[in-house]
């Protein structure tokens, strides 16, 4: 059992202090009765105040690729700090880096032709969203179910409307169950809910449909690519070569959200992956290896409104040296040996993979591991070879079980973030999948 002596006084105080979690949904986001205080962390492990060790697979939401202190991450951020400032002039002064790290972007994204830093993932998604609707002088966005792109008002959360006859807009139910829609929140703004429209995730009669009677309404389609977070939806066979057919044909901007696909699945991210180009792509988590720092990327003609000022995008941290350090620091580490860590990640990821399936049949449990690389999901009660594509599809998987072993692996010392996601580093070792198959095979059999 875990000491948690010191967790609950620090638990007591902090819920004095503070209103919730520093980041709060419908669904906890905790595996432990108490919160979790952190004294140390090294590698692809953590160490909490009461002095418990936990291999760590949450990685921060997605940042922590490189796993935590990183050595030569660390020197590079230090040599910073050594010598210059960690912010200079809010875009009215610049370093050096500045030109090498976008350089490196417009390297590996396929569809980088210019770069635009910002500081969060939720920044950037706003930032496409503005670029797109200048561009063609359209007002609406369309999004899918399930998706998730930021905390602001216009993009947070919904249902998909029943009605076949109803304008496509996203329905907000403060009834529904809180495992359907995590980020229903109140205090949106009163015109917020009209902004987007909201479609099933691989429905392409649904997506045809709309984009046929609202086409020349929608300004872009932003969506992941891989729906990592929630439970890894793919795209079906063809179908986001399909978007891009549609958006080429109704000049709407195609904009994959790789907040956290970017640099995770690869150098090239999701549009690499599955070699589909879009006019946009926002990027964010991984690519500074742990600091805030986020990037739009995409086509000149699109990008290039914000040189003549049409479009604004300020920010006091955009571009700002001690995130630009940790970006070229990262790249650096994951270009290396044509992309050595990433190679050694799959091995990693693989043995994990296998082990859990193998323990999975070992006690009788059906189990999905829907899995891309540096990131995969536990199903229980999903058949190991059927594939998830739709929200139906996510209505048979046993979501008590998945969560029980969630919160039980926890108790073991192993973290995985809530519903059973996963995430890699390239610093994960085959001590930490020995050691994770050990609680696995003790939590399944528990369970």
């Amino acid at each position: 059992m875990l000491k948690m002596d010191k967790n609950q006084k620090l638990t007591e105080k902090f819920n004095q202090i503070f209103p919730g979690g520093h980041s709060n949904f419908r669904v906890p986001l905790e595996a432990t009765q108490n919160r979790l205080f952190v004294a140390k962390a090294e590698g692809s492990h953590v160490w909490d105040v009461d002095g418990n060790e936990f291999i760590d697979y949450q990685g921060a939401m997605g940042p922590n690729l490189l796993g935590h202190r990183h050595p030569e991450y660390v020197q590079a951020l230090k040599d910073l700090l050594d010598t210059s400032s960690t912010c200079v002039g809010s875009g009215v002064l610049h370093t050096p880096e500045d030109i090498e790290v976008a350089e490196k972007l417009l390297q590996h994204i396929p569809c980088a032709e210019r770069i635009k830093f910002c500081l969060s993932g939720s920044e950037a998604v706003q930032m496409a969203i503005r670029l797109a609707r200048a561009y063609t002088g359209r007002p609406y966005f369309l999004r899918f179910g399930g998706h998730y792109h930021g905390w602001f008002d216009n993009i947070l959360g919904g249902l998909i409307d029943p009605s076949p006859s109803a304008e496509p807009f996203a329905v907000y139910d403060p009834n529904s169950d809180p495992w359907e829609d995590v980020a229903f929140t109140h205090g949106r703004g009163p015109t917020s809910d009209k902004e987007s429209f909201l479609l099933p995730w691989n429905d392409l009669d649904a997506l045809e449909a709309t984009i046929e009677k609202y086409g020349d309404q929608i300004a872009i389609i932003h969506f992941e690519a891989v729906v990592c977070n929630h439970f890894n939806l793919m795209p079906k066979p063809g179908y986001l070569e399909r978007i891009r057919e549609l958006c080429t044909k109704h000049g709407i901007v195609m904009s994959i959200d790789e907040v956290i696909t970017g640099f995770r699945l690869g150098l090239s991210g999701a549009q690499g992956r599955f070699g589909v180009t879009p006019d946009l792509a926002t990027f964010g988590k991984a690519l500074a290896g742990g600091l805030p720092f986020s990037a739009v990327a995409g086509k000149a003609e699109i990008m290039d409104q914000l040189r003549d000022r049409g479009v604004l995008g300020p920010g006091t941290f955009n571009g700002y040296p001690l995130g630009m350090r940790a970006a070229s620091a990262t790249l650096k580490i994951l270009e290396r040996d044509d992309g050595a860590a990433y190679k050694e990640m799959d091995r990693i990821q693989k043995s994990l993979e296998d082990g859990l399936q193998e323990i999975a049949g070992k006690h009788n449990r059906t189990l999905r591991l829907q899995s891309e690389r540096g990131v995969f999901f536990t199903a229980f009660g999903i058949e190991k070879d059927k594939v998830l594509y739709t929200e139906e599809e996510l209505m048979t998987i046993d979501l008590e079980t998945t969560l029980g072993f969630w919160a039980a692996m926890a108790q073991e010392g192993i973290l995985v973030l809530a519903g059973g996601r996963w995430y890699m580093s390239i610093v994960h070792t085959d001590k930490d999948v020995e050691t994770t198959l050990q609680a696995a095979d003790k939590v399944m059999e528990a369970l």
